[in-house]
């Protein structure tokens, strides 16, 4: 009677489990239709769109670019004439001793003043200094659009690997299910010992330990990922990576990666542009001695009832024209020591140019090594996992025919989704990689996001397997 409520709880147990294989498959294909055709090919790059809105980096860089862009009007407008207007009007009371007379007069100004500079060599290094910290501005936008494109596809890989951690705990779960109620069966008639009811049991509370854990990351990385776009991403859980794609990375191709990031890595254009900003400096604070030559033109307009001297009224105006020399002779040692601040400025940023090629350097070295090894050690797991596979299946059978125990069978089964996981993990981290050395090398922008969002296809629905009895058990 025991053995018949067992198999009866077991053919319910796994009717259940039948079921929620079911709903997860509609709610994948019901993810995949909510979304259009365009929408489910482009939407990482909608995504990266998102992504970059919101960065607040990518924001405080670009207001740094804009204001750095106004220093070089403010720069270029020193070339230029100034023009200034003035007007004045006043009421004098005036008492002559010693009649003790009483006189009251007023007058009126108008005045326009107009200064062309005809000599002034510091300009030009302050407009070669405002336009390097322009383009430097430029360089670290560009770098912190690279950066907030790093981490969406960073955050959009970390879902998936979980997405698929997840999945792989629910089929270890069911194939553990299904173990068990073999087990208990084979107990029941004498056929296995309670060791192995005993180990399938534990190895049942293990997976459901595991799937809580995989669940709970998965709720965190999409989480993460929300609030990078600023929204829900139902999309994710319905993508996976095509195939068995993988990044193609010749192993003598690290030079051709690391020429192309020393041209075009952002980071170090912008320490570049930081140095020329710094030399101009330089040359700025040298024209400290330089004579200035101004041209200027006043014009004035008087007009008054009279003055302390005269009480007669005067109305007339006043043109002038000439040039002003400016020869700068002692400050007090300033100007050489500003002169000695800028060299102390440039050779600190020489010394951020060399740290920086060293680290983008690194950075590659790094990024191509660990690109390198995911692709061969994914290619390496797909092959240990269809070995595994094939072991498993092999235990299977021997434990149904009395030539293998239950731990043998449990030990596969777990050998094998744990080589599902780090084969889904190694495939990400390859690409993963891969676009860290895009970014490295300055070519992360929408093209690059769009070739990888076609490596990303809808996931197919999952079949649900019927869990029946373990052949050969009764």
């Amino acid at each position: 009677m025991s053995a018949e409520l067992s198999t009866a709880r077991g053919r319910r147990w796994a009717g259940r489990q039948a079921r929620q294989c079911v709903r997860v498959a509609v709610l994948a294909g019901a993810l995949a239709a909510l979304l259009p055709a365009g929408a489910q090919a482009q939407w990482l790059v909608d995504l990266h769109r998102r992504a970059l809105a919101l960065d607040p980096a990518v924001q405080g860089a670009d207001a740094q670019w804009r204001a750095a862009d106004e220093r070089v009007v403010q720069a270029r407008a020193g070339f230029g004439p100034t023009a200034s207007a003035s007007y004045g009007q006043s009421a004098t009371r005036y008492r002559e001793e010693p009649d003790n007379t009483l006189r009251q007069f007023s007058a009126t100004q108008y005045g326009l003043q107009v200064t062309q500079p005809l000599i002034r060599t510091v300009l030009v290094p302050t407009l070669e200094g405002a336009e390097a910290q322009r383009e430097q501005a430029r360089r670290a936008l560009d770098q912190a659009r690279t950066d907030a494109g790093l981490r969406l596809v960073e955050a959009v890989f970390d879902v998936l690997k979980s997405r698929d951690a997840l999945a792989q705990a629910d089929a270890q779960r069911l194939a553990a299910d299904e173990q068990l109620a073999s087990a208990r069966r084979s107990f029941q008639v004498g056929r296995a010992t309670l060791v192995d009811l005993r180990d399938a049991e534990g190895r049942i509370a293990t997976v459901n330990a595991q799937r809580a854990a995989a669940a709970a990351d998965l709720l965190m990385r999409r989480g993460l990922l929300e609030d990078l776009v600023g929204g829900p991403v139902p999309a994710a859980l319905a993508q996976d990576l095509a195939g068995d794609a993988l990044p193609a990375l010749p192993d003598d191709g690290l030079a051709d990666w690391l020429a192309v990031a020393l041209a075009g890595n952002a980071q170090l254009q912008a320490a570049e542009q930081a140095l020329a900003a710094a030399e101009a400096d330089v040359r700025k604070a040298w024209q400290g001695h330089a004579p200035t030559l101004d041209l200027t033109y006043n014009h004035q307009f008087n007009d008054d009832t009279g003055t302390v001297t005269t009480s007669q009224p005067r109305r007339g105006t006043t043109s002038q024209i000439g040039l002003t020399l400016n020869v700068p002779l002692f400050a007090g040692g300033a100007t050489q020591s500003r002169v000695r601040e800028a060299m102390a400025v440039r050779d600190k940023a020489r010394s951020d140019v060399d740290a920086a090629r060293r680290n983008v350097q690194m950075s590659v070295r790094q990024s191509f090594a660990n690109a390198l090894g995911s692709a061969g050690l994914a290619r390496g797991l797909t092959t240990a996992t269809q070995a595994l596979d094939v072991a498993w299946q092999a235990n299977r059978r021997g434990y149904e025919v009395g030539v293998k125990v239950i731990s043998d069978v449990l030990e596969a089964q777990t050998k094998v989704f744990d080589s599902r996981r780090e084969l889904s993990r190694a495939r990400f981290d390859a690409w993963l990689y891969h676009t860290r050395l895009q970014g490295l090398a300055g070519r992360l922008d929408d093209a690059a996001v769009a070739r990888l969002d076609a490596l990303l296809v809808a996931l197919p629905a999952p079949q649900p397997q019927p869990v029946g009895p373990a052949r050969g058990a009764p």
